[in-house]
């Protein structure tokens, strides 16, 4: 059967999205990724999908009660943090949960992530959800879509992060910066207190750094190592 060209635009960002996040060690065998294909349904990753290895083949699409639209693998079980975070805010195209290191240590001993760069600082004051449960029931997903609100990203405690954006390229990013932003702070806390961004500071990125072309810069670099290793 051929792929629509406009599902193919959403679908082939998505699968690189997570197969360079795995690479990256920042999605492992069970984070997942959604793009929204309209109103009322999201294409995601099957829950058993090898997320290294994705294809087209391995995403579904799902209407907001998680019932399948196309595909006949089964979602993840926390398809819930994508179909209400969609429901609540229309300016989302783009859903990544991932499983990261750095930023969930931080989320473990109770330490605050901190801009201490200038693409973290695009991230301003990430929320915490404070349970470390998994996101497996609607109310558990309007939970993690309220704490989130208006902002880029939530942090789950001793869990991972969800993290949102325009469209696939722009939450890849954000995603990205969330951790290597996480990284640098828990290194520098190794030796001492880091420098940590005033708000001027981090408006002032947020103002400079807020763009397309960075966000696409941030993708090509990522996507050029996942070509050369294929």
């Amino acid at each position: 059967m051929r792929l629509d060209v406009n599902a193919a635009a959403m679908k082939q960002p998505l699968v690189d999205a997570i197969r360079m996040l795995s690479r990256a060690s920042i999605v492992d065998h069970s984070g997942h990724g959604s793009a929204r294909r309209d109103r009322e349904s999201f294409y995601i990753n099957s829950a058993g999908s090898t997320r290294s290895a994705l294809t087209l083949d391995d995403l579904v699409a799902v209407d907001l009660d998680g019932q399948l639209v196309e595909g006949s693998a089964r979602p993840p079980l926390e398809f819930h943090i994508h179909s209400e975070i969609y429901r609540l805010r229309a300016d989302v195209h783009a859903v990544l949960h991932t499983h990261p290191r750095w930023s969930t240590f931080l989320t473990m001993v109770g330490a605050q992530y901190k801009a201490v760069s200038a693409q973290g600082s695009l991230l301003g004051h990430i929320p915490l959800v404070d349970s470390p449960l998994s996101v497996n029931t609607r109310p558990m997903g309007e939970k993690v879509a309220a704490t989130l609100a208006g902002g880029p990203a939530v942090l789950l405690k001793s869990h991972g992060a969800v993290v949102v954006g325009a469209d696939i390229v722009e939450c890849f990013a954000l995603a990205a910066y969330l951790e290597e932003n996480a990284y640098r702070q828990y290194m520098a806390m190794q030796i001492g207190e880091p420098y940590v961004f005033s708000e001027a500071e981090q408006e002032a990125f947020r103002e400079r750094l807020w763009t397309a072309s960075l966000f696409r810069k941030t993708w090509d670099h990522c996507h050029s190592k996942l070509e050369i290793k294929k």
